[in-house]
């Protein structure tokens, strides 16, 4: 009965499926091979052998120097110091002599001195919150520990101070009747 021919059907598409697989892998076409293993999990085909050679195929094209280009000028152009140092040093594994690496250094270098003159601000208005986050962001673009470390003593200092005065203003507010507490001029009376 009709069983039977849906399950033959079935069988004839698996069998085309793999020769789509098979075909795909042959050519090494990444997005042949992409389209296949799709169709063949759809249709309950064995991929693993496709799916490793996927996987080395998009790991080389992803390291060719074009795609290295292309991930540093991408870099480059978010402005973001975090994003290109990570970016510079994933290049640097793949293709050290990159000549795009200069740019991004340069780049990367411009956005480090941005991050140390805005600790510099911090520490002078003693933005305690506003400076953690700015040392941890320098931190994650790869401005040396050492240079970092006046600035995280400043903070340290500047939590120790606002916990004493946090401490003192209790110690007062105990002993200070509220209706000394200072809320601006009386309102005049007509």
């Amino acid at each position: 009965g009709t069983m039977g021919g849906c399950e033959s059907c079935a069988s004839s598409r698996r069998k085309e499926v793999g020769h789509l697989l098979r075909d795909a892998s042959s050519r090494n076409n990444i997005s042949e091979l992409k389209t296949a293993i799709a169709q063949a999990e759809q249709y309950g085909v064995d991929a693993l052998s496709a799916r490793q050679q996927y996987s080395e195929l998009s790991k080389n094209e992803r390291q060719s120097p074009e795609s290295v280009h292309e991930m540093l000028i991408w870099s480059i152009s978010t402005q973001d110091g975090v994003i290109l140092f990570n970016v510079i040093q994933e290049a640097e594994s793949m293709s050290p002599d990159h000549q795009d690496l200069r740019l991004a250094r340069s780049k990367l270098a411009e956005c480090q001195e941005e991050v140390r003159v805005r600790i510099q601000r911090l520490v002078r208005n003693r933005d305690a919150r506003s400076l953690t986050s700015s040392l941890e962001r320098a931190r994650r673009m790869g401005v040396p520990s050492d240079e970092l470390a006046w600035a995280e003593n400043s903070l340290f200092a500047l939590a120790e101070a606002q916990q004493e005065a946090a401490r003192r203003s209790q110690r007062e507010g105990e002993t200070t009747p509220k209706c000394f507490v200072a809320t601006g001029p009386p309102p005049l009376r007509e």
